[in-house]
């Protein structure tokens, strides 16, 4: 599903860009899209929360067999951390220069950083959401263009 997010400040942004030539939009595209993806990259350090304070109690029965189960066997350690990293290497980018996209297919992306469906327990450790961690960012966001476009317009001699 496409997401599609505007930030305050920098559809003006993408508005004075178009100004400029295709090469400096280019660079300008390459070094916010490659930033972008560094910081999204940045994990939140790590909090034991429990199930219950997030969610209130077990959802069912079976829900609750199935966790003490796997506790029982090892595979569940509450309060360890067991992060695989594979929300940090989902982040990439698609295409290059000003068309560039960020996205992450990881499946499951949209519960720990998504603005719209977030889940409880992540917001409660304390994860950003993507429009959060875009408009905190947005002053880099901008002067990692501006820096494309300086770099592209010395390139071409203008």
């Amino acid at each position: 599903m496409p997401v599609d997010i505007v930030i305050d400040g920098l559809v003006e942004l993408r508005s004075k860009l178009d100004r400029f030539p295709k090469e400096a939009q280019n660079k300008a595209g390459d070094m916010v899209s490659d930033y972008t993806v560094n910081i999204m990259r940045e994990y939140v350090p790590y909090a034991y929360v429990p199930f219950k304070s997030a969610y209130g109690n077990w959802f069912s029965e079976k829900q609750r067999r199935y966790v003490m189960a796997r506790i029982h066997e090892g595979s569940i350690r509450p309060g360890a951390p067991s992060r695989t990293q594979t929300l940090r290497g989902g982040w990439k980018k698609i295409g290059e220069g000003a068309d560039s996209l960020v996205v992450n297919d990881v499946p499951y992306a949209g519960h720990v950083v998504g603005d719209a469906d977030q889940a409880r327990m992540h917001k409660k450790i304390g994860w950003w959401t993507v429009g959060h961690r875009l408009k905190e960012r947005a002053g880099e966001i901008e002067r990692k263009a501006k820096a494309g476009v300086d770099k592209a317009m010395k390139e071409l001699g203008l």
